[in-house]
Parts: structure tokens; sequence; C-alpha cells
């Protein structure tokens, strides 16, 4: 399954079945989505079971197939290690503990009233967006170094946020507008 390259590298200690799922199964209970490679690879790489080349060649595979990157990596990881049996354990012990949480949960929430149900979403809305206005703000923080810069920010926020205008659109519209004040700033200091 893995390149030419990657067969040249041979591996000094692969993890035993039982600890590829164990592994996998502590990394399903605590990882979500888009974040179960960063839980991954570095355990992985610590623990001498890949190379950094074989980390990238994984992410790769796993980035380029379709389906969610997490499984796809369990399924690929298990293969490389154990074979078919691997990828089909490593794959369910991802997923098993998410899977029952999410049906505990649902069987909790059934049994509350409508109104209290209501209320922990919005919360959870609301913390989520938190999470995400906060991360937002870090990214772009750096970058925001004018009064240009942060009219263009919010521009964009108003129209794709709040119009839903499409953003490479968005893009056709404020970038040469951006580009003029900023030439007009940076020629006025």
């Amino acid at each position: 399954m893995l390149g030419a390259s990657s067969n040249q590298v041979q591996q000094t200690n692969p993890p035993s079945l039982g600890v590829l799922v164990a592994v996998f199964a502590g990394i399903g209970a605590r990882a979500f989505g888009g974040s179960i490679p960063t839980h991954v690879l570095p355990f992985c790489l610590k623990r001498g079971w890949l190379t950094d080349s074989e980390c990238l060649e994984a992410l790769n595979w796993c980035r380029s197939l379709p389906g969610a990157g997490g499984t796809n990596l369990s399924a690929y990881l298990g293969y490389y290690w154990q074979k078919t049996v691997g990828a089909i354990l490593a794959t369910f012990a991802l997923v098993l503990p998410g899977s029952v949480v999410i049906l505990l949960a649902s069987k909790l929430l059934s049994q509350l009233p409508e109104h209290i149900v209501q209320a922990s979403l919005t919360a959870v809305v609301a913390a989520s967006l938190g999470l995400l206005l906060d991360l937002t703000w870090r990214l772009a923080k750096p970058s925001i170094t004018n009064y240009v810069q942060v009219l263009v920010a919010i521009a964009t926020f108003i129209l794709v946020g709040i119009f839903r205008v499409p953003i490479p659109l968005v893009l056709v519209l404020l970038v040469p507008i951006a580009w003029y004040f900023n030439r007009r700033t940076q020629t006025s200091h």
C-alpha cells in the first residue's frame, strides 16, 4: 500500500494488534473530526512506529481519499501494520467510542424536556461560535496592521457572513479596493 520510497524503510517496532486497537480506541474517545491525524501521527513518531516520510505519506494518502481523514488514517495505518484485520479493528476502535457517546447523549436528550434540550444546544452553539471567533482573531491579528485591513475584514465578514455573497465575488470586489487604499496609505507615509 505504501509507495516505493517507504518500502525501502524498515519499521523497527510496529505496534501489536492489541496496542493498535487500544491506541485508536483512546484517540477515538478524546479526538474529534479533523484533529485525529494531529493526535495519531505525533504519537506514532514518538514511539518509532513511523518515520517522518512515512507520516507524510500516510497523511497524503488519507487526505487524498474520499471520506473522513481520521477514519482513512486508522484504516491505512491498521493495514500498514497488521494488514486487513488491523485496518478493520483500528477503524472500528476509532469510531466506537464516539458512536457510544452519541447514542448515550441522544438517549439522555430524548428523556429531557424540549426547553432544556434547546437551551443546551444553544449553549453548545454559543461555545462553538466563541471558539471559532477566538481562532479567527488569533489567525487574523498578525495580518491586520492598518485601518484598511480592518475595514476589508469587516466588509468581508458582512458580505460573506451576513449577506452570503460568494467568496470569489467578494475577492473580486474587495481585493482591488484594498490594494488601492493600501497603496495610498503606504505612499502617504
